[in-house]
């Protein structure tokens, strides 16, 4: 079976960061996560299996418009290829990279996003880089069983954001309840094979604060303490084997705040991982 190919989308916008008062610099991040990726190599050139590769231009606000934009996009390119992977710009941009997807394939997605945040905050009066999920779940772009919250700590989310994921269902999975070795990794794999016996089609939202700050610096809310590096690499290495898991985003590079491009590195390597582990699925299948 002949290698598909992927599709690589970059979404140079920090407006929603803004909007929610965070570290600015995510616009940055895509041309961060580009110089370190076009140096990773391997067994198999996956620089020259990626078309389209397409860097969205001209997000000059508001903010709705640049996800109007931004989903476009990532329907354009996901269509082409059925495989992609999304880089952000705040986070705001999970809610455009799922719309787009569903724009590309309709069906049931679900979504496992990695995080510190539930980021379910209203707009209040516009969406912050803390609102995608509240924006994929009004507008009906995923269900809100079908978003799992992984690696989640309390500290970050005030009770209105709690109540609104115990209202509508969203299943958690805090970050307390799974920092046994190995347990993170274990407990990743379960959630995903659960998911996917009742979604079409699974996306992986990965917030690079997820990770601690001693992995990851250069994010916008930074974190004591959080996922390793190894352990993200672990889980989109079997996410990109699930014949469900079409897609990748990674949000909230922010290299004005990385050290010796720290975390771009992992925002680079976590995408290698995922679309190296897809083809190699697809080869052995």
């Amino acid at each position: 079976m002949k290698p598909r190919k992927w599709s690589l989308v970059l979404i140079p916008d920090h407006l929603g960061v803004i909007h929610v008062r965070g570290r600015v610099g995510a616009d940055q991040g895509p041309a961060a996560f580009e110089k370190v990726f076009r140096r990773l190599t391997g067994e198999r050139d996956l620089h020259s299996l990626c078309a389209p590769r397409v860097r969205v231009e001209g997000l000059n606000g508001p903010i709705e418009a640049n996800h109007r934009q931004a989903a476009d996009a990532v329907a354009g390119a996901h269509l082409e290829t059925g495989l992609s992977v999304v880089v952000g710009g705040g986070h705001d941009h999970g809610f455009s990279h799922l719309k787009g997807l569903g724009q590309a394939k309709p069906g049931r997605w679900g979504c496992i996003n990695l995080d510190a945040h539930l980021d379910v905050r209203r707009p209040d009066p516009h969406p912050t880089s803390g609102s995608p999920f509240y924006l994929c779940i009004e507008q009906g772009v995923i269900q809100p069983q079908d978003l799992v919250e992984f690696g989640i700590q309390p500290h970050c989310n005030g009770p209105a954001l709690w109540e609104y994921a115990r209202t509508q269902g969203i299943p958690v999975v805090a970050l307390s309840e799974i920092r046994a070795p190995g347990e993170a990794v274990r407990r990743f794999e379960r959630e995903l094979s659960a998911l996917a016996l009742r979604v079409d089609s699974i996306a992986i939202s990965l917030d690079l604060d997820a990770l601690s700050q001693a992995h990851c610096p250069g994010v916008s809310a930074p974190q004591a303490e959080g996922l390793s590096s190894s352990d993200v690499m672990a889980m989109l290495e079997i996410a990109g084997r699930h014949p469900k898991v079409a897609s990748l985003g990674i949000f909230e590079l922010n290299p004005a705040h990385d050290m010796d491009d720290a975390t771009a590195r992992v925002a680079a390597t976590a995408a290698h991982r995922f679309v190296q582990a897809s083809f190699d699925a697809a080869l052995s299948s």
